[in-house]
C-alpha cells in the first residue's frame, strides 16, 4: 500500500511541476474581482460529507472536467498559450491574481485549477495561509497521500491538493480533473 500511494504521490507531484513548467515565464495577473471558488467536496468518513460530485471545482457556471466558457472569466484575466514541457501539445492557461485555470493540451476543457491567495478558499473554508491541521479537521486525517510539503485527497480520481511551505502553511490549492491525472 505505502509503494501505491508513494507512487501516486510521485505521479501527482511530477504533474503539477510538469505543469508549473508550462506556465513558466507568463506575466503577472493584472487583478481579481473574485470573492468566492466553490467546490464540492465528498469524502466517505472524512468531516466533510455531501452528495455532490467529489472535488470539483467550479466557479461562474465553469466546471473541471468541462468546456471552459471564456465569457464566465472575469474581466482581468491573462491568457497564455504555450507548447507544453514535454512538447506534446499546446498548454492554455487563463490567470487572475486569485487563481489560475489550465486546460488539458490542445483542448479546451478544463484540467487544473490552482489557488494563489487568501480571497478566495473551498466552500468548507480552507484558503491560502491555513495549517495542515486546518485541512485535516476539514477533509479527514486519511487523506489519499501525504508529504512534508502536500497533502491530497482523492475520491474517484478527482482529486484536492494542497501544498505548504516550511512553517506549514498553505501555498497553493490544486483542484485536479481525473483524465489530467
Amino acid at each position: 500500500m505505502k509503494i501505491v500511494k508513494a507512487a501516486a504521490l510521485l505521479m501527482s507531484l511530477s504533474i503539477v511541476g510538469m505543469s508549473l513548467c508550462a506556465c513558466a515565464g507568463e506575466p503577472e495577473p493584472v487583478s481579481s474581482d473574485i470573492n468566492i471558488i466553490s467546490t464540492q467536496a465528498q469524502n466517505t468518513g472524512s468531516a466533510v460529507e455531501t452528495s455532490a460530485a467529489p472535488y470539483v471545482f467550479d466557479y461562474n457556471n465553469f466546471i473541471i472536467g468541462t468546456p471552459i466558457d471564456r465569457s464566465k472569466l472575469p474581466e482581468n484575466y491573462d491568457e497564455v498559450m504555450q507548447a507544453s514541457c514535454a512538447g506534446v501539445g499546446l498548454a492554455t492557461v487563463f490567470s487572475t491574481n486569485s487563481f489560475e485555470v489550465e486546460l488539458r493540451l490542445d483542448s479546451d476543457i478544463i484540467a487544473q485549477v490552482r489557488l494563489k491567495d487568501d480571497t478566495v478558499s473551498t466552500p468548507e473554508g480552507i484558503k491560502i495561509s491555513d495549517t495542515l491541521d486546518d485541512v485535516k479537521r476539514v477533509y479527514g486525517e486519511e487523506p489519499f497521500l501525504e508529504t512534508s510539503g502536500a497533502i491530497e485527497y482523492s475520491i474517484d480520481n478527482y482529486r484536492v491538493h494542497f501544498e505548504f511551505d516550511n512553517t506549514g502553511k498553505i501555498t497553493y490549492i490544486f483542484y485536479l480533473d481525473p483524465e489530467f491525472i
